[in-house]
């Protein structure tokens, strides 16, 4: 292994440490930051969005380090909004008060379920004609 392959490797483990450490509730914020001032109700839209993050990163620096790159442009997009609804499931109180970030969800599954198709139909068509 390559010293930059062991860097990218400890970066996607600080990736995943942050996202599991994020979605258990407590979250990273960096020293002196403006984010470590909203919580409560302003930084409720960021507990679902920094953990995707992360998750999407470790995803993507894992199949780098495998290799594999995507065979679409839509493949990180796709990746985005699943690691949303996996955080979100763990994350988002399940309360009436919270309906619009459920109804968001929701409607999230529909866009997962379209990027899968489309995903697919783009990686066929990518080397299509290349010979």
């Amino acid at each position: 292994m390559t010293f930059r392959k062991a860097i990218l490797a400890l970066c996607m483990v600080g990736c995943l440490a942050a996202a599991a450490v994020s979605v258990m509730g407590q979250d990273v914020y960096l020293p002196g930051s403006l984010l470590g001032e909203l919580t409560g109700e302003k930084g409720s839209s960021l507990a679902v969005i920094r953990p995707a993050i992360f998750l999407t990163l470790a995803f993507f620096i894992l199949r780098h380090l495998r290799s594999k790159r995507p065979r679409s442009s839509i493949a990180p997009v796709q990746v985005f909004v699943n690691s949303v609804l996996l955080v979100g499931v763990f994350r988002l109180p399940f309360s009436t008060d919270y309906w619009i970030d459920w109804s968001i969800m929701a409607g999230l599954c529909a866009v997962s379920v379209f990027l899968y198709f489309e995903n697919r139909g783009e990686a066929q068509r990518i080397f299509s004609n290349d010979w």
